[in-house]
């Protein structure tokens, strides 16, 4: 077990960015924040998957979102802790310990803050070991445990509790609960025990949050910063290229896919190469002068070249200098299941990804 301290949580929300391909900064800072001046009437502890006993019943914290910044309209606070006593209610025994929908962005650190409301300890584990946009997309589904029942508390109180078996209809339900709910809904998914946990989750991605927090929060180079962070994660740099061009495309975009598909146009600095990020959520694809280079589930992050920070798609303009990063998932995301519920064709992407060999 380990007790978090507010230089942990700050280096824990860099890391959250890092691992998300489009991130929402304003809602993680204020999460980042709470969390620090909460931390004195409190602790937030970090324990492993084998500190858990095989029958504990733990749970899955997630902010599911459509059309809605989760900065526009603040929670309030208590809406995962509602959340939990819905699924405590419906199963008739109480969370032992919670986990985090994904290890990336504000679904990578909001569980810190419901740890210090509850007393309850967070997993070093999620079901993604990034951010992907459906709540379907899980190791867990991959595993066969089931999503529900489902607690969905929305921006004005108003709660639901869902008992659905398909994952793939659960996303469909909760996405248009979401809209009549005001835009974002905080949401409890996946009771399971740690037992299940443990054979299907991903492990230690708690902890990589913060070690990747860590370096790039460091008073070093960048060139330093990019060679731990390729030690860490087995990540390598795609290119450092400039932003040429931007635009956007109305296409037809699948079920619960929160948004259009967007492009970036870039010119590598020392080789001149073309390259061509295409962007449904996040980046879903890297093409080198007309070759994929990577693809969904692929991390993709953007960093600036001068100083190594993380840049949110949002605040992409054209000119800027961007060094582009590549981060392999975890390995079961590139077996034929896990392609086909998180790959390119769940996005659309008729191609084979650039680690399948045919």
């Amino acid at each position: 077990m380990r007790t978090l301290n507010s230089e942990d949580v700050r280096h824990f929300s860099k890391g959250a960015n890092f691992l998300a391909c489009h991130i929402d900064p304003a809602a993680v800072f204020a999460y980042e924040e709470m969390i620090v001046q909460a931390l004195p009437t409190g602790d937030v502890r970090l324990i492993n998957i084998d500190e858990l006993d095989p029958n504990d019943l733990v749970v899955a914290l997630g902010f599911v979102t459509q059309g809605l910044a989760i900065a526009d309209m603040p929670p309030v606070g208590d809406e995962f802790v509602r959340c939990i006593q819905a699924i405590e209610q419906r199963l008739g025994r109480k969370v032992s310990a919670l986990y985090s929908l994904a290890a990336g962005n504000i679904n990578g650190i909001l569980p810190l803050m419901t740890g210090l409301q509850t007393g309850l300890p967070i997993v070093d584990s999620d079901p993604m070991g990034r951010v992907l946009p459906l709540i379907s997309q899980t190791t867990l589904t991959l595993g066969g445990v089931r999503i529900s029942p489902i607690a969905v508390t929305g921006v004005t109180g108003e709660h639901s509790t869902l008992d659905v078996e398909d994952p793939q209809r659960a996303e469909t339900l909760v996405r248009s609960l979401v809209i009549e709910l005001g835009g974002w809904a905080a949401t409890a998914m996946y009771p399971c025990t740690g037992q299940q946990l443990a054979e299907h989750g991903i492990h230690g991605t708690m902890t990589r949050m913060i070690k990747i927090g860590e370096i790039l929060g460091a008073e070093e180079p960048v060139e330093s910063k990019y060679v731990q962070l390729m030690r860490l994660l087995n990540a390598t740099r795609v290119a450092r290229a400039r932003v040429k061009h931007m635009e956007s495309f109305s296409r037809d975009k699948a079920l619960g896919l929160p948004t259009q598909t967007t492009s970036l146009t870039l010119v590598a600095e020392q080789t001149g190469q073309i390259i061509r990020l295409e962007i449904g959520n996040e980046i879903l694809l890297v093409l080198v002068d007309g070759a994929v280079a990577a693809a969904v589930p692929d991390i993709i992050t953007l960093l600036s070249a001068d100083l190594g920070q993380v840049v949110n798609l949002d605040d992409v303009r054209v000119g800027q200098l961007i060094d582009i990063f590549l981060t392999p998932a975890a390995p079961i995301w590139y077996t034929e299941a896990g392609l086909n519920l998180a790959g390119p064709p769940a996005f659309g992407l008729q191609l084979q990804h650039p680690r399948c060999h045919a």
